[in-house]
């Protein structure tokens, strides 16, 4: 059973994926860069081996490539595959956002309340770090509270490659308000129990993402 998250002692590879996943949705990892194994521990200060699997990890994730004799060459960013990201989570999400709303236990739906309130005074600030932080947090806590592993699983690189790419574009965007608004409401219908407002919102959220995402792309045209 999900709950409110309380504090585990977290492992060595899963603190070396956290800590690499990080500086990838920031751009500390610049897209096409190409690092070695001994590279990457010295910059989290996390030993060969747990950053060796936490590499493996993000490859079977799309979020690197690993080549022989070369090394770690982190993913490039387009807006092509942007959409193509988008179209996947469209449904995925509208599912998860749904039985999270059906599956939510109380102490669960304290939480995500919390939640959209942080997230929402994220976007007010206009801090996009702490934005993206809660909207991990908060769409891996959905996730988990729908209690589906298989739409867990699939979501969770999508959502680290659209992180990315939105820290890329929020200042050409320019809606982190909008965006942590609705992402608040959204939040807040999952902890109500409201299925269908939460499946609506879900694919109203995506359909934004999509729109700017094209717009980017027509820009370069």
């Amino acid at each position: 059973m999900v709950q409110k998250k309380t504090k585990v002692k977290e492992s060595l590879v899963d603190a070396a994926h956290r800590k690499l996943e990080e500086r990838f949705i920031t751009l500390k990892l610049p897209p096409g860069s190409v690092w070695s194994e001994e590279q990457l521990s010295a910059l989290i200060n996390i030993g060969r081996t747990p950053v060796r699997e936490a590499i493996l990890r993000m490859a079977a994730d799309h979020l690197v490539d690993v080549i022989k004799r070369a090394g770690v060459v982190i993913a490039d960013i387009s807006i092509q595959d942007q959409l193509i990201v988008l179209e996947t989570r469209r449904e995925l999400e509208a599912l998860v956002s749904s039985r999270a709303a059906r599956r939510a236990i109380d102490s669960e739906r304290a939480y995500l309340h919390k939640l959209a309130d942080q997230i929402e005074d994220a976007g007010a600030q206009e801090d996009v770090k702490a934005y993206l932080a809660l909207h991990f947090e908060i769409k891996h806590f959905v996730s988990a509270v729908a209690r589906n592993p298989y739409a867990e699983r699939a979501l969770t690189p999508l959502h680290t490659l659209s992180e990315r790419f939105y820290f890329m574009y929020h200042r050409e965007i320019d809606n982190l308000k909008e965006v942590s608004q609705a992402h608040a409401a959204l939040t807040r219908a999952i902890a109500n129990g409201e299925e269908k407002a939460a499946a609506k919102m879900s694919i109203e959220i995506n359909d934004t993402s999509e729109k700017f995402t094209k717009a980017l792309l027509m820009r370069d045209v």
